[in-house]
């Protein structure tokens, strides 16, 4: 089967059936754009939260072409926080696709 094609401006779009898993209080960043930061830092060789945010903020300009960021690039806590809580079966499907 030949490799399909994915732009940045899509990844968020196989994410859209994942459920948000944080409180409804204090979510000052938007779901898909902490996971589409987060994706694609993983596929630039980020291995941690700390990582994933350093390359975001290196590269906020680029994201605010494709992402919403209405508060900036979010912390590294706030990575970590929604990696550690979003159910890692459903994520893994929606990255398979």
């Amino acid at each position: 089967m030949p490799a399909k094609r994915v732009t940045v401006e899509s990844i968020g779009s196989y994410f859209e059936s994942l459920t948000d898993p944080r409180h409804t209080r204090n979510r000052r960043h938007q779901f898909l754009d902490i996971v589409v930061i987060a994706v694609c830092g993983v596929v630039c060789a980020c291995d941690r939260p700390t990582a994933i945010h350093r390359w975001a903020v290196g590269r906020a300009e680029w994201l605010r072409g494709f992402l919403e960021l209405p508060n900036g690039i979010p912390s590294r806590d706030c990575i970590r926080n929604l990696l550690l809580a979003v159910q890692p079966d459903a994520f893994q499907r929606c990255f398979q696709q």
